[in-house]
Order: structure tokens, then sequence, then C-alpha cells
């Protein structure tokens, strides 16, 4: 829609997790360093911990594009299931023949058999479960479960558990100490300060094929900043906006009203009208004051006639 406008190829600030784009802060090379580390080791289980929107998906993509043909995966984006659905889905995303039919442990050994197959062809897999605070004590004991699928030296599962701070709760509780226990890697991912937000609208603008990096002044990046709180996903939210209302209006470059405007329509929030009068209100007081005084000073007898009528 904006992209030929701003001289873009690209929509710079999509919100799917795309690792085309994504943007290397200090603390996520450092997230990404600790689950490379966990698959070269053979470490089974991992956590990543983060706000919304802080790319914890977009990540462990990054993570995965970088490992080669040879890596299976199973996703599951909603952990709110039983223990033996879990299991079943588990075995389907993997491609492993299965029904609802089969009994929880008829589902476990096709997953051991496949896991070991799998080890033999130097294939790596992956069950990476996402909005894990979520998760409820029955398939968290399914995934402590899981961590045991292993050889002699290596693990044959790698396990990512990828949820916001609530997860780290959760995971000490002491019900889970032996969960707790198995974990190798464990990250905490923190938002982007103001310099990596600037760096980070100038980076997405610059894979979109933009050469205008200034597309957006100062003061719309600090208030940005001050919105999003330094979550990529709501920056993405924001810029996007904005660059449709500055197509809009033939705007060359983004400035605080604008993005003043785009949080407004995020947040459901309407200008006050009243205030837009106010101004005025103002005017007519000033002119009947104005009045008052003019008529006392030069007319006192005909005020005091209307105050006694």
């Amino acid at each position: 829609m904006y992209e030929k406008y701003y001289g873009l190829i690209n929509k710079p600030f999509e919100i799917t997790p795309d690792p085309g784009f994504f943007f290397f802060s200090e603390k996520h090379k450092e997230a990404l360093a600790h689950l490379r580390y966990a698959v070269r080791e053979g470490k089974g289980f991992s956590v990543i911990t983060g706000e919304v929107g802080t790319g914890k998906t977009t990540l462990v993509h990054m993570l995965l594009s970088n490992l080669g043909q040879n890596v299976r995966t199973a996703n599951i984006f909603n952990p709110l299931m039983s223990p033996a659905d879990f299991l079943t889905y588990v075995c389907i995303d993997l491609g492993i023949q299965t029904n609802t039919d089969r009994t929880r442990g008829h589902n476990l050994m096709l997953l051991y058999n496949f896991l070991l197959e799998c080890f033999n062809k130097k294939q790596l897999v992956f069950l990476i479960i996402d909005e894990a605070q979520c998760i409820n004590t029955d398939i968290l004991e399914e995934v402590r479960l899981l961590t045991n699928f292993e050889t002699s030296k290596n693990k044959l599962l790698h396990i990512i558990l990828l949820g916001q701070p609530e997860l780290n709760e959760t995971l000490a509780d002491k019900r889970f100490r032996a969960l707790k226990q198995r974990i190798t890697v464990r990250y905490n991912l923190n938002t982007l300060n103001f310099n990596e937000t600037k760096e980070y609208v100038k980076y997405r603008l610059k894979k979109a094929g933009g050469r205008n990096l200034s597309l957006f002044d100062n003061n719309s990046l600090k208030e940005i900043y001050n919105y999003s709180k330094g979550i990529p996903r709501l920056i993405n939210t924001v810029c996007d906006h904005a660059l449709i209302i500055g197509f809009s209006r033939d705007l060359k470059r983004i400035g605080k009203p604008v993005i003043r405007e785009v949080i407004r329509d995020l947040e459901g929030l309407q200008e006050n009208n009243k205030m837009r009068f106010l101004p005025i209100i103002f005017f007519i007081l000033l002119i009947f004051f104005c009045a008052t005084i003019t008529i006392y000073i030069f007319y006192p007898h005909f005020l005091e006639r209307i105050l006694h009528f």
C-alpha cells in the first residue's frame, strides 16, 4: 500500500516472525548463543522467557533456520490440552502415524522409536511449546517424562519452552523441582532500550529496501519507545500504522503528532471534543467579563437597576 511511496520493496513492520527481518540486539544474541550451545552440546531442555512480543518465537525460528535440513519439529502453540491429546498432537506433528484411539503408552513407544531412528540418521528433533506460562501440571509432567528419552550421551528430543515471565514462577513451584533440575539452558529476553529501538526501526526499514532510514524523526521515535516500552511487536504495529497515515497525507517524514494519533487509535481513545472548545469558551467569558467591567465603570446605575430587578 505505502511501499512504493516510501521507496520500499517490502513492508518493514510485519508482526509475523520472519527470520529475514530478525534484529540482533545484544540480548537476542545472548539468547541465541544459549540455544545454539544447547543444540551443539546435546542439552535437551531450554527455557526462554520474556514479555509478549519480545521476539521469543522469532528467535527459535532463527535458530532452526540455521540448522539445515536435518531438523524435525513439533510446534505447540496452545498447551491447554489433556496429556493424551498432548502426546497424540506431538506424534502427528512429527509425522508419526497414529490416531486418537492409541493409548498413551503406545504413543510413547511410537515416539521413542521415531526419535531413535532420527538419531541414527543424525536428525535433530525439537519440541517447541509456545505460551508455556499457560501450561498445566499434567502437561508439565509429560514434558518431564519426555526429557528421559536419551542415549548414554545425548538427549533424543530437544525441548524448548517459550513463555512470559510468569513461567518462571510456575517452574519455581516445589512440585516441579524434578523438571527444574533438567533445565540446561535458561534465558530471560528483556525489552529493547531507546537506542536499540531506534536501531531496530532503521534496521527494519533497510531490510525492506528503504534508503531513507530517517523516515521517523527523533521525537516520533521517543514517542514510539515510550508507548512500546521497547517491545518489538508493539514497535512494528505503531510504525506500520504510522506509515499508512503518512502515505494517506502525503507526508515524507513521520513526526510525533502522527505517532500520538496512532496510539490513540490503538488504545481506542478519542480526542476529547470538550477540550477543543475550551479556547472558544474562554474567549466568550473574557468578552462577558470585559463588558461587565465597562458597564460598571461608565454606567454604574444601569448595573444596579439590573441587579435590583
